[in-house]
């Protein structure tokens, strides 16, 4: 995502934009088996606290994208996406699935 700020032609733009997106799609078989480990016989509230999470996230991103566009340019949005995007991949360096959230 943070490429695609970088280049001057909108194809390759465009293409890095859909290859990272499409990329933290491999993401759900982790996420989802990490839900199972850290979440045990609870692993339901673990994931619908994941999911809801996730839908918070999904009702003001356009807004903030909307916002961010006017305000500055194109890169802002990609950029807040590429470190977003960071963040949950250091993110997970934090996890540890052995430990369960629930006892």
């Amino acid at each position: 995502m943070l490429f695609a700020t970088m280049t001057k032609q909108p194809t390759l733009a465009a293409w890095l934009v859909a290859i990272s997106v499409a990329a933290s799609m491999f993401t759900l078989g982790a996420a989802w088996g990490t839900v199972i480990d850290i979440g045990g016989d609870h692993a339901g509230v673990v994931g619908a606290t994941m999911n809801t999470s996730g839908q918070i996230g999904s009702i003001f991103s356009p807004l903030l994208v909307i916002w961010l566009q006017k305000n500055y340019d194109w890169n802002a949005p990609l950029l807040t996406i590429g470190s977003l995007y960071l963040m949950g991949a250091v993110a997970w360096i934090f996890i540890n699935p052995n430990r369960k959230v629930f006892a």
